[in-house]
């Protein structure tokens, strides 16, 4: 079993103004001061402290710096948000960090200097594999910045997360797909899959608002994601998440997209409909066939409000 003590750094490093990104301006760029870094301390001690009141035995604790592109972050304050779990590893109590980063800010000098301050795995905010897309949505990398960083990280024993979207400016089923297979080519550790969403304030909301984009529907996304999320499990990769986390601030900030507080339990239901649909059209006439489902699977493979169940008895 394993703890993740969240440490969230929000738009803290990105040299960059992506388009579906609501950040209004460049900031943070100054020197966290000390108070910062004892709060960052004394929230894992909290969570430490939290675990062992609730009795649970964890094989490993790992700190994770969420929310922004930390190795684009000037590399004192990597040294300072770093140093602050270093008591913790020392100690026993925490055993390794992760971060997220930017595929343009990775090199086999940064790749060590992560190391050698106990850095075990790196997320990398790849979002798409198609070049224009990329450029379209202003995110200012590269396709073959991505397949470096990867190859940089692994080489070097780090564990190697992408982050892809779905949906973005210029994307199409097709493009998007022959990314899914680049993908699974690079090889990556596990993966995550977000839905583009318009948030307010972003460049991709005065986009929709102008009718030069559309976004996906929420059964588009969902049908997307299951491809995806069939063929990179198919490839042996793990898919960690799908879908935003929800929170009340998210849902207030969404304008238009395939947002659902449940994306991935629908992409999951999809992928039991899919199977079952399969194995029902082998069926002869007069025959049966018996699904065995487990307690854990059982809500996915009924669909929200049964509308899997429904779907099958209509065909």
């Amino acid at each position: 079993m394993s703890l993740v003590i969240p440490v969230f750094i929000p738009h803290r490093g990105c040299p960059h103004q992506c388009l579906f990104c609501n950040q209004e301006s460049i900031t943070g760029r100054s020197e966290r001061d000390e108070g910062y870094y004892l709060e960052v301390a004394r929230s894992i001690e909290m969570w430490l402290e939290r675990s062992r009141a609730r009795e649970k035995s964890t094989e490993d604790v790992e700190v994770a710096f969420y929310g922004g592109s930390f190795t684009c972050l000037p590399r004192s304050e990597q040294e300072n948000l770093l140093g602050v779990v270093q008591p913790f590893i020392m100690d026993g109590r925490v055993q390794s960090i992760r971060l997220s980063t930017r595929p343009d800010c990775i090199s086999d000098d940064i790749a060590q200097f992560l190391l050698g301050f106990g850095v075990r795995k790196v997320e990398l905010g790849v979002q798409s594999l198609c070049d224009c897309v990329l450029q379209k949505s202003q995110r200012g990398h590269t396709v073959e910045d991505a397949v470096a960083a990867i190859a940089i990280l692994k080489k070097a024993g780090l564990q190697v997360g992408v982050q892809l979207m779905a949906g973005l400016p210029g994307e199409t089923t097709a493009s998007f797909l022959r990314g899914v297979g680049k993908l699974i080519t690079l090889a990556p550790d596990f993966v995550r899959l977000y839905p583009v969403l318009v948030v307010r304030n972003s460049g991709l909301e005065r986009a929709y608002g102008d009718g030069t984009y559309t976004p996906l529907s929420l059964n588009k996304a969902v049908a997307l994601g299951r491809v995806f999320r069939t063929r990179i499990e198919g490839a042996g990769i793990t898919v960690i998440r799908m879908g935003l986390q929800p929170t009340d601030e998210l849902s207030d900030m969404v304008v238009a997209g395939p947002y659902h507080p449940s994306f991935g339990e629908l992409v999951q239901s999809r992928i039991w409909l899919n199977l079952i649909r399969k194995r029902l059209m082998l069926l002869k006439k007069d025959e049966t066939v018996v699904l065995h489902i487990s307690h854990r699977d059982l809500s996915a493979v009924q669909g929200m409000r049964k509308c899997n169940i429904k779907r099958l008895e209509s065909l």
